[in-house]
């Protein structure tokens, strides 16, 4: 794929929009008062397996060939792509395999063993996912699904925007920022390129933890920069090391900067939503709306949509938030 743009992800739409769920895109009048803003959150916590990371794991394995996957896939996650992977795999009666981290959260673990994979653990500290990864295609001539660096992930993430611009245009919203999470850089690779393509005006940030904040200082110097090591944060879905090649190169582009914010923000955030919308939101998923909440971007008189990614968190971390 020479040039990603709006129509890869048109095209992608087409193809899984019966497969996947249309996400609701809704405001808040206690959130819209206290930021003086006009907020939509689009709730892709509610998308099957939780995560907004069935989009591009559906539209992938849609377009591999019988012959590509005679022999299975194989993928590398913390736990929302292996949940999404594993799903769309048994509903096309494929074989999975997904390497998983030793730490990755229980309900990320046991609902990958539901939907029919079998699980590959590693240590997070002395092994490479991605290696281990190889190693099973080689030997077993799987397929690998990657989690972000794939212009088929990317446009299959992108989706959720094209069921954003239709909502704000059915009811007459030009929106002034748009807020998503950002790992290794799918997600707000494939929806910034669709919600730019809709509305030129748009300005798009990523939102990553404190120090996992590698696509906001890779934005500031131009090219990708790794993040240090030896750091933790319990926003587990958002640990990439650095932006995946093909995301950075797209996000350049569609981006005006990126956003950081601590966990305490993330956490008085899950509760926040908890409280005010009623919906369950992981840490990872929360990053977006804690910038809003917590007032680290001016929104006041602004039409902003926020990401809201994903909803997988262990029900222990839940409770003991406060």
């Amino acid at each position: 794929m020479a040039t990603f743009n709006f129509s890869n992800i048109d095209q992608a739409y087409d193809l899984i929009n019966t497969s996947i769920i249309k996400t609701p895109l809704v405001s808040n009048d206690y959130v819209n008062q206290i930021t003086g803003g006009n907020i939509f959150f689009k709730l892709e916590n509610l998308q099957i397996t939780g995560s907004f990371k069935f989009r591009g794991a559906s539209h992938k394995i849609a377009k591999l060939t019988d012959s590509t996957i005679k022999n299975g896939v194989v993928a590398y996650s913390s736990g929302n792509h292996a949940q999404a992977v594993a799903y769309a795999s048994q509903q096309n009666n494929i074989s999975a395999k997904i390497v998983m981290p030793t730490t990755a959260p229980k309900i990320k673990i046991n609902n990958t063993k539901k939907y029919g994979a079998e699980i590959v653990f590693y240590d997070p500290h002395t092994e490479l996912r991605e290696s281990i990864a190889e190693i099973l295609s080689d030997k077993e001539n799987r397929k690998i699904i990657r989690p972000y660096d794939d212009h088929d992930i990317i446009a299959g993430q992108g989706t959720a925007a094209k069921e954003i611009v239709a909502d704000l245009e059915s009811i007459k919203i030009i929106p002034d920022l748009y807020l998503c999470w950002c790992g290794g850089g799918g997600l707000i690779a494939g929806t910034s390129t669709y919600l730019k393509y809709a509305f030129p005006n748009i300005c798009s940030y990523s939102v990553e933890p404190e120090y996992f904040d590698d696509t906001k200082k890779s934005l500031e110097k131009g090219e990708i920069v790794s993040n240090l090591p030896g750091k933790q944060s319990i926003c587990d879905a958002l640990l990439a090391p650095q932006p995946g090649k093909l995301t950075f190169a797209i996000n350049k582009s569609t981006l005006q900067g990126g956003l950081a914010v601590s966990e305490e923000e993330v956490k008085k955030t899950i509760i926040t939503l908890a409280e005010n919308l009623k919906i369950i939101t992981e840490p990872g998923g929360a990053v977006a709306a804690a910038v809003v909440l917590n007032k680290k971007i001016n929104t006041k008189n602004k039409n902003v949509v926020v990401m809201i990614s994903g909803g997988n968190i262990d029900s222990d971390m839940f409770l003991n938030l406060k």
